[in-house]
């Protein structure tokens, strides 16, 4: 009997020790918005029937594992004694309920309260007071998680997606008044016009305490992290962007987002759901090194006019540099586990991929390299795609693995090439335009003797 009381009790541990795991961010919060909306009287009767179900199955439980003598009947004072037990039992799930409802929705007026008045110190005209407004929507969104806590960064995500000049983010004056005199045909004057231009006054601060927040917030030395929530910068104006060692569980949108100031900082930063930057332009030095991507990365029409560091950056699932522009790419020791793809884009300048790993397909088709291109030592498992790619000066493939296929079709190769001593070659052997007639070849490839020699394993 008492076995079967612990084995019991053991398999209950386990299951309630395991329902939260099982329950997703996601269905946990959809959940409790069900259970918000459930008005007062359907919520006490739904209680007073869970009380009830919960009251039955532990007097069966108890029924089971305690022998009862079914000769004697039960005293008077006895049966009172349980009546009154029940209907005890019965107000306390009532004033519990109602207590869970007076305080839910305590709690909703005082986010609401705090939440307006954050929202309202932003608007503010004042350069402090929208510092302060930073601040105060901060606290309330570490008071606060879930919903509440989104719609608190989607504010200030949403600061930073106003319109912003650049030139005037420093600025004090917070108006400009542009006047035109008017001249009517016969020469007589006529009534002036004047043009009142309004903007936030010191407004580059304010963005930048945004920025500073959110990226502390992101960081594993966070008391409050915000790291599982959803970050929406779309079309911002980010100066200076800081967010190294930043964890994005949640998706991150950078797309058509101008980044400028000297740097930009993604280093070691940690990408696991969606990340997109389709159409971001970054004005200088981008860092992403060490970067880790556990969800899809896009790249796509991204313009790098500085230089562009993804060294040792991880792709774990598939990655899309499409029609991205680079002036500088260093690709050093980068890990792709999914597909990649830099189709059409453009490298101005010096691209490196030395010690690269492309451990599914990856395709270069249409890509240009305008100056010096390496991929000395880098494997490539999956298929291969430098179709139509053009290399405009030097590139360099020394050391390289090929232990897919690999396809060189109608490829332009305007500088010294070299692919001395490959790690492997195949098989298939990676394929050219010369490969039915060796006479073909360029002379600027090298080595002269065609195919290159494996060299062997140390």
């Amino acid at each position: 009997m008492f076995g079967r009381v612990s084995a019991l009790g053991a398999q209950i541990r386990t299951t309630t020790t395991a329902l939260p795991a099982r329950l997703s961010k996601d269905s946990r919060s959809a959940l409790s918005r069900r259970a918000g909306r459930i008005r007062l009287f359907p919520a006490v009767a739904l209680a007073l029937l869970a009380g009830l179900g919960v009251a039955f199955v532990a007097y069966g439980f108890l029924r089971w594992i305690t022998p009862v003598d079914t000769a004697k009947a039960a005293a008077e004072i006895d049966v009172t004694r349980v009546a009154l037990t029940v209907v005890a039992g019965v107000g306390g799930v009532v004033a519990l309920v109602i207590a869970y409802r007076r305080q839910r929705d305590l709690e909703q007026s005082r986010f609401v309260e705090r939440f307006g008045a954050a929202a309202a110190q932003l608007g503010a005209t004042d350069v402090a007071v929208r510092i302060a407004g930073v601040y105060a929507m901060a606290g309330v969104a570490d008071e606060s998680d879930g919903l509440r806590r989104q719609q608190c960064i989607d504010v200030l995500c949403g600061y930073l997606r106003l319109p912003y000049s650049p030139d005037l983010g420093g600025n004090h004056q917070s108006k400009l008044v542009l006047k035109h005199h008017r001249a009517t045909a016969d020469g007589t004057r006529a009534d002036d016009q004047e043009r009142h231009l309004e903007y936030r006054h010191n407004d580059r601060e304010v963005r930048a305490t945004i920025v500073r927040v959110i990226a502390d917030h992101l960081r594993p030395t966070a008391e409050y992290s915000w790291s599982t929530s959803d970050f929406d910068f779309r079309t911002a104006y980010l100066e200076n962007v800081d967010f190294s060692r930043a964890k994005f569980l949640g998706s991150a949108r950078f797309g058509e987002a101008t980044f400028s100031g000297a740097v930009t900082s993604f280093a070691d930063a940690i990408f696991s759901g969606t990340a997109s930057f389709d159409g971001a332009t970054f004005s200088n030095t981008a860092s992403f090194d060490g970067a880790t991507f556990s969800g899809s990365a896009s790249f796509v029409f991204v313009v790098f006019s500085g230089t562009a560091l993804f060294y040792r950056a991880t792709f774990s699932s598939d990655v899309s540099f499409l029609n991205a522009t680079f002036s500088t790419g260093n690709f050093d020791g980068a890990i792709f586990s999914g597909i990649a793809v830099f189709s059409h884009a453009t490298f101005a300048s010096t691209a490196s991929f030395d010690g690269a790993t492309f451990s599914n397909d990856v395709f270069f088709t249409d890509a240009t390299f305008a100056s010096s291109a390496s991929f000395d030592s880098a494997i490539f498992s999956g298929t291969t795609m430098f179709v139509h790619v053009t290399f405009a000066s030097s590139a360099s493939f020394s050391g390289v693995t090929f232990s897919g296929s690999a396809l060189f079709d109608v490829a332009t190769f305007s500088g010294t090439t070299v692919f001395v001593d490959p790690k492997q070659w195949g098989p298939p052997a990676p394929r050219f335009d010369w490969d039915q007639d060796i006479s073909q070849k360029p002379a600027n490839i090298e080595p002269q003797n065609w195919p290159p020699s494996v060299v062997a394993a140390s």
